[in-house]
């Protein structure tokens, strides 16, 4: 059983040194600032006071399906400062890394209408499909996803309405040891409520990996993929992974994002986790340095410090 220790329940010095440790936190949105309905009790102040402390504030999501415009009305409703370049979610970091690397290729893409258009609006060549049902006519489905095209990015993001047939024309675009596998969110369990959630994307992506040529290997640029990890590096500027604090809701991707790039790693109980989930894990990669009953707990660490120590 993992030993994980409150930020409450350090002492003073402790409290210090952990405010003082990192320059940058990073934060998961869903589960931490705000659930399905309503926003976590302290979160703006959390936020505000963090940023007063002189740390920079970046929200690290897998949730691409949600329209920026979104999360700035709902980062902004709980009085905590909205920036564009400091929102990170997948199809940012899919469009970063494919003018890092100056991609004029056809890309055959897997994931929203939303996150689609927004591909396609930044220049690059994409098809989707098949979407027509093929009922028992597998010639007419062979036709639909071997269609030969010189396909060399397959890029799958959340799609809720991933069918077989897409899962098939992937598969065969993939058999080109030219043709590169990326991915965005990876969750493997996608909280709805509190006390329920249903299997993420993860699972179906884990099938697709699995029928890849031996060798092959995706790039995971939604969390918690190490490939992200570089990206969030380069873009703000950070010599230090460990000047970093990621703070998350999930074990798996939130925690093994951190661990997987070297960050420091703080828990919150307010999404999909359980402090005796935490405790159970024999998961060295998902167990996290700190924990928290909520993101609003920083906002009383910082308050339990004395003036001329804070900073």
């Amino acid at each position: 059983m993992s030993q994980v220790r409150n930020i409450l329940d350090l002492s003073m010095d402790e409290k210090r040194n952990f405010l003082n440790s990192f320059d940058f936190m990073m934060t998961d949105c869903d589960g931490v600032l705000w659930n399905l309905i309503d926003p976590i009790p302290g979160t703006g102040a959390a936020l505000r006071d963090v940023e007063a402390a002189g740390k920079r504030v970046i929200y690290v999501s897998n949730n691409s399906v949600c329209p920026d415009s979104v999360y700035e009305r709902k980062i902004k409703s709980i009085g905590a400062t909205y920036r564009q370049e400091d929102l990170v979610h997948p199809i940012h970091t899919i469009i970063y890394y494919l003018k890092k690397i100056k991609c004029r290729d056809l890309i055959y893409f897997i994931g929203s209408d939303h996150t689609k258009n927004i591909l396609s609006s930044a220049g690059f060549n994409v098809i989707c499909g098949p979407t027509e049902k093929f009922d028992a006519d597998f010639r007419k489905l062979v036709a639909a996803v071997k269609d030969n095209q010189p396909v060399k990015y397959v890029i799958w993001d959340v799609d809720l309405n991933y069918s077989y047939p897409q899962f098939l024309r992937a598969e065969l675009y993939l058999r080109d040891p030219k043709c590169q596998l990326i991915l965005g969110a990876t969750d493997y369990r996608v909280p709805i409520v509190s006390g329920f959630d249903l299997p993420g994307p993860g699972y179906l992506m884990d099938a697709l990996e699995a029928a890849l040529p031996p060798g092959k290997k995706p790039i995971i640029l939604g969390k918690p993929g190490i490939e992200l990890g570089e990206i969030l590096m380069e873009k703000y500027a950070i010599s230090d992974p460990q000047r970093v604090l990621f703070v998350g809701d999930m074990l798996h991707p939130d925690i093994k994002l951190a661990t997987n790039n070297g960050f420091q790693s703080l828990l919150v109980l307010t999404g999909a986790t359980t402090r005796k989930q935490m405790l159970s894990s024999e998961d060295s990669t998902v167990i996290p340095d700190f924990y928290a009953d909520s993101i609003a707990a920083i906002s009383k660490l910082i308050q339990s410090l004395p003036i001329q120590s804070s900073l």
